[in-house]
């Protein structure tokens, strides 16, 4: 009998060993880790400013990880529809939340519970929310979204979640937004519209606008896509925004040297990013704005030198469409598919570090 029982026991610890080290050797080449969050697509992915947390939206969840160890920390739960978008405060107390069904969230941090619901019945946006930020000084909050190809605005108090007021794009019937994303403490809006032109051709430009007076401050950024604008990101310096397509390339502009905001001359792109053999689906910048994330329906991240415009990787382990993208730093990038799972990369030996 001990002996069978002893037998078991070694039977049970080669098993959990087998499991263990068998999950890790199966983790992709440069991989730190892989989280499954369920089935659904992942909508948005952000890191905390202090990379202490990460919050990954999927389909009507918003859950919470540890920044470091990737454990799953709690689940936020109130949306009743898609989450599309996430941001934190910049002391990283603070997880905003946003999406289908129109009002955003504002969570605890530490303890999970929610803080407030925006949006009431006159003052919740008409439409889905596309993106949210923070002030810089945590003052003051906003959130934008397309309501029948016009992009809106509302403006929030942090503290108790009041509405102060709402802006309104002006309805043009050549003109319809198909992607709209905040700098990072929300001083402007990019909006990506599609133009009808004569004969039913088509252009795809980017406009640029205050956030407080809505004034437009830099000329339109007439694109040299060929199709829709279907992803759009301000880098952190607010010097740069990157636009990605269904005509699979990606376009890299210089916007403003943001002191003061003054027009420049934009002409062609920076650079023109080509490599993906799908529509481009998320561009994330990392911290410093050296590197640039795509992700793409070909079910491939790709990572550019935006000092050189050189592709630098390509990662090939998802299995569906990429749908989110988040750098925790320089070094570290997340990438999120369409059937739920999330990839965290250590980027050490691809990009250097000088």
């Amino acid at each position: 009998m001990k002996m069978t029982r002893f037998a078991n026991f070694i039977l049970l610890l080669t098993l959990a060993t087998f499991l263990v080290n068998g999950f890790a050797e199966d983790l992709p080449k440069h991989a730190i880790t892989q989280i499954d969050t369920g089935a659904g697509i992942v909508n948005a992915i952000v890191y905390a400013p202090n990379a202490n947390r990460l919050a990954i939206a999927n389909s009507g969840n918003v859950s919470l990880y540890d920044g470091k160890t990737s454990e799953k920390l709690t689940e936020l739960i109130g949306h009743t529809a898609p989450v599309l978008t996430l941001t934190f405060s910049a002391n990283s107390e603070i997880l905003a939340s946003g999406g289908e069904d129109k009002k955003g969230r504002m969570w605890d941090v530490r303890t999970g519970e929610l803080m407030h619901i925006l949006g009431g019945e006159t003052t919740a946006h008409k439409g889905a929310i596309n993106t949210l930020a923070f002030s810089g000084n945590g003052e003051m909050f906003y959130s934008a979204g397309i309501e029948d190809g016009v992009p809106t605005i509302r403006y929030w108090n942090p503290l108790d979640g009041g509405c102060y007021r709402a802006r309104w794009g002006t309805s043009d019937m050549t003109k319809s937004t198909t992607a709209v994303a905040f700098s990072r403490y929300g001083d402007f809006l990019a909006k990506a519209i599609e133009m009808t032109m004569s004969f039913k051709a088509r252009k795809f430009a980017v406009l640029l606008s205050e956030t407080d007076t809505g004034n437009d401050f830099v000329p339109d950024i007439l694109t040299k896509h060929t199709q829709k604008i279907t992803a759009l990101t301000i880098s952190p310096s607010g010097e740069h925004l990157a636009t990605g397509s269904s005509d699979w390339t990606i376009e890299v502009w210089k916007v403003t040297d943001r002191e003061p905001l003054t027009p420049v001359n934009l002409g062609d792109p920076l650079w023109t990013l080509k490599g993906h053999a799908g529509t481009v689906t998320s561009v994330a910048f990392s911290p410093s704005g050296r590197i640039l994330a795509s992700g793409s329906a070909d079910q491939r991240v790709r990572l550019w030198d935006l000092t050189t415009g050189e592709h630098l990787h390509t990662f090939s382990n998802h299995t569906s469409k990429i749908s989110a993208l988040a750098f925790a730093r320089d070094d570290v990038l997340a990438s999120g598919s369409s059937e739920g799972t999330v990839f965290i990369w250590d980027l050490r030996k691809i990009i250097s570090t000088d």
